[in-house]
């Protein structure tokens, strides 16, 4: 009986030890991170910061925030390519050399 309890803490401690190592994993490569909070919730915490950004009452919401927060950062930090549309001076140019080009090419062909 004390060998399969003392085998069972060392696998928990083994397991607990795992946990810390790929907690510490996430921490290191994102920008927020899940806690426990009080009140039997989850927080969500900046990793530069400590800031509470949001709590929420299940593990599996406050990682869902963290992650749409995540992308958030992400999709602002994302240069935006803005096209300008052709002004109208050199639209009607263009126009007016297309036409040219037609009329010239209707005497041509007669």
């Amino acid at each position: 009986m004390n060998a399969s309890i003392r085998n069972s803490r060392m696998q928990y401690e083994q397991v607990r030890q795992e946990a810390e190592a790929a907690s510490a994993r996430f921490r290191s490569n994102s920008r927020f991170y899940v806690q426990p909070a009080s009140g039997n919730s989850w927080a969500v915490v900046g990793a530069n910061d400590n800031r509470l950004y949001g709590q929420r009452r299940r593990y599996f919401d406050a990682v869902t925030y963290a992650e749409s927060l995540e992308r958030a950062v992400n999709a602002k930090s994302v240069p935006v390519v803005t096209v300008n549309p052709p002004d109208e001076v050199r639209t009607r140019w263009g126009a007016l050399w297309a036409l040219v080009l037609i009329v010239m090419g209707g005497a041509f062909s007669s």
